[in-house]
């Protein structure tokens, strides 16, 4: 996911992560060119601010029920920006019998709560819908929930609408799940180490386009209430986040990568500028199969634009949803390119959809590799120089600015999971893997990469999970490579001196770490070049 704040009447005021400009405006070098380097975190501020004031460790919740469908049916009164309509889920025991059921549900007005196994009572306090069953469903068996909701959502779902200021001609809804947003407007288990399969059912007038991930299954008009019933499905299981709705007064142009089709959706009064806006789509698809040695996993891939989005691009499996600032004339491709933005949020349909991190402290999983692989993108296309400034501008934009923080990258002690997309996850989770390529050589590294992909497709997974990989494959040990540069804070400062003897010939080389080692901070061990430059 991209993060930056509300455009509207401003500059950009948030960009970065992958090249790690904090902030760049309207100008020679455009926001949007940089988006695909730079994802700057929206509370980046608090995790250095609180930097020190670490709260209780957080883990992954027991999963003590297994999710495997969720259906959810809505329909949208863009008028009065409401949603109603109806969530099915499925479910089955995994290790005792289940006798409650605990759903997230923030905000949200329940009708009714039904149930194939008797409900004995369920309690709502706006957080956590929680459902007891008269006798405890044994293991083994499935059973299923229908819960009838209704809810005005100020995160998760949002319109856009003439009653808002936007054109009557490009009025549209879209959602944003990450991290725990959608629970706004529809009940689930809403935390990444819990994946399922899905449908998304929405009922709008009959001229609008529907979208949603997966495989659209068709569509129906009722007479009755002039709306028509778009019936979309995720055949394979990913997490609640990557949910996905885009439903308004949309255009798109199309195109194919061998039998996958690829759309690209905008408000209709900014078609016109799809086209160069998304030209590079299949160029990327192609060069991240080759570099990951795995084909694209999903059904399709769509990509969305909406009226100020609320963030630059998410990654919603199969669906991307994008900010219409990415879209642009030709003209102004000098200063506003999508190349960077296009690359990280596809690079996420492997890195963060088909592998998901298993709980936020493990987020450069996804955000690391995402901005990684962007980069090697831009390598691919524009060469190595490039490839280089980017990770240099990763380095000394974020990574190594005196203010560094000195929290790890997987780090438990967060307030809030938006405190974790930070320069952390991502440029910090870039160059960790650019050090491990480097050492290993492309195409070691490229076959590790693949064996950790093939083996965790459709899994959630923690660094160790990458970790266990690299020493299989490699047959070398990664645990203090892992333990000083993920598992502890900050990197090494080094204090470099040489000194010349004209009577031995010999140059005497010192250097030595300057940083401030704490429990949180090692020395750090590596190993380096020197090169001397003479005459």
């Amino acid at each position: 996911m991209i993060n930056w704040k509300n455009r509207i009447g401003k500059p950009a005021a948030v960009v970065g992560l992958s090249s790690l400009l904090a902030v760049t405006a309207w100008g020679a070098e455009s926001f949007l060119d940089h988006i695909g380097y730079c994802e700057l975190g929206k509370h980046e501020h608090l995790a250095e601010s609180n930097q020190l004031a670490r709260v209780a460790d957080k883990f992954a919740p027991d999963r003590l029920a297994d999710i495997l469908h969720v259906r959810i049916e809505v329909t949208p009164n863009f008028k009065n920006r409401t949603v109603s309509g109806e969530t099915q889920i499925t479910f089955e025991p995994i290790a005792q019998p289940l006798s409650k059921l605990t759903l997230d549900a923030v905000n949200l007005t329940i009708e009714s709560v039904k149930s194939t196994q008797e409900i004995l009572d369920y309690t709502y306090d706006d957080k956590k819908l929680i459902i007891t069953f008269a006798k405890p469903i044994m293991l083994g068996e499935k059973e299923s929930i229908a819960i009838k909701h209704n809810a005005q959502p100020k995160q998760g779902l949002y319109f856009r609408t003439p009653e808002m200021g936007y054109p009557k001609t490009d009025t549209h809804i879209f959602t944003q799940g990450e991290s725990h947003e959608h629970p706004h407007w529809f009940p689930s288990v809403d935390y990444p180490n819990e994946k399922f399969t899905s449908e998304v059912i929405c009922h709008v007038p009959k001229n609008m386009v529907v979208v949603s991930n997966g495989r659209k299954l068709g569509e129906s008009f009722n007479k009755k209430t002039g709306l028509k019933a778009v019936h979309w499905i995720q055949e394979k299981v990913h997490v609640n986040y990557l949910i996905a709705l885009c439903a308004g007064n949309f255009k798109h142009i199309s195109e194919k990568h061998g039998e996958l089709e690829m759309n690209f959706y905008t408000p209709a009064s900014q078609i016109n500028e799809a086209q160069n806006s998304f030209k590079e789509t299949r160029e990327v698809m192609v060069f991240l199969e080759k570099e990951t040695g795995v084909k694209y996993p999903w059904h399709k891939y769509d990509q969305v634009v909406a009226q100020d989005f609320v963030s630059g691009g998410m990654e919603n499996t199969s669906l991307t949803i994008l900010t219409d600032g990415t879209l642009g004339v030709p003209e102004l491709e000098d200063t506003k390119s999508s190349q960077g933005l296009v690359a990280h949020e596809l690079a996420h349909q492997w890195f963060g959809d088909l592998l998901t991190c298993k709980d936020w402290s493990h987020l450069w999983l996804n955000e690391g590799f995402a901005t990684y692989y962007t980069h090697l993108y831009k390598q691919s296309k524009n060469g190595h120089d490039d490839f280089l400034y980017s990770l240099y501008r990763d380095a000394t934009g974020r990574v190594m600015r005196k203010r560094s923080v000195s929290l790890p990258m997987v780090y438990k002690g967060y307030k809030d999971a938006g405190d974790q997309f930070d320069y952390r996850a991502y440029p910090k989770g870039s160059w960790v893997l650019h050090m491990l390529r480097s050492q290993l050589g492309v195409e070691l590294y490229q076959k590790c990469i693949k064996t950790y992909l093939e083996r965790n497709a459709l899994k959630s997974v923690v660094t160790q999970d990458l970790n266990a990989v690299l020493e299989e494959v490699t047959g070398r040990s990664f645990d203090q490579f892992f333990d000083q540069y993920v598992y502890h804070g900050r990197h090494p400062d080094l204090k470099i001196v040489s000194s010349y003897d004209p009577a031995t010939k010999l140059v005497k080389l010192s250097v030595s770490q300057t940083h401030e080692v704490t429990d949180d901070i090692k020395l750090f061990a590596f190993n380096t070049k020197v090169r001397f430059i003479v005459d």
